[in-house]
């Protein structure tokens, strides 16, 4: 027996979005080139007390790339993990928060060059941590932070603030590479 079909006779479909309650937040991205492609997932969950909030969040980052340099044709690619903790509380008229990060990356580049038989492979390791505090007491606020990467000395960097009146703010921050500098904002909405 055949089928027939109405005009319209998939018009009672729904397609609306669904929400959905996930136990977790984050996202996916995935992005194609030409010469490579790049897929991110980040997750983290929030977890809210009495005492304040703390975040878990862990990441993993896949990088591809593909060119040819002349006879030779280059392939890269990188893989990097990362994991943290955000978090924040209130001692009394002071706002707390503190963050610390920390990610592995393995990556590889292949070089080959067919026609004289040649092949290449350089793999590496390396890791990146990040550390930062803050804290705010009414139009004072200030934050510090760590960063440290494979193969370079620590960068310390820090600031001091103050709001004035409804959109000025002077600023203090220093780092142990530079010097240190002063500055004023202002900000007015029309």
């Amino acid at each position: 027996m055949e089928q027939q079909f109405r005009p319209g006779s998939f018009a009672d479909l729904n397609l609306r979005p669904v929400d959905i309650d996930l136990p977790i937040s984050g996202g996916i991205i995935y992005q194609s080139m030409p010469d490579g492609s790049v897929v991110e997932v980040d997750l983290n969950k929030t977890f809210e007390g009495k005492y304040g909030s703390i975040r878990p969040s862990i990441g993993y980052t896949d990088e591809r790339s593909g060119f040819s340099d002349g006879p030779a044709d280059i392939s890269n690619r990188a893989k990097t993990v990362r994991i943290g903790v955000d978090g924040e509380t209130s001692l009394g008229p002071v706002d707390l928060q503190g963050s610390v990060m920390g990610s592995r990356t393995r990556s590889n580049q292949n070089v080959s060059v067919p026609e004289y038989n040649y092949n290449f492979n350089d793999s590496n390791v390396g890791t990146f941590t990040k550390i930062g505090i803050g804290a705010r007491m009414g139009l004072f606020d200030f934050n510090a932070s760590r960063q440290k990467e494979t193969g370079s000395d620590p960068f310390y960097s820090g600031t001091v603030g103050m709001n004035v009146g409804k959109g000025g703010r002077l600023e203090y921050s220093d780092t142990n590479v530079g010097d240190p500098t002063i500055g004023f904002n202002y900000r007015m909405e029309f």
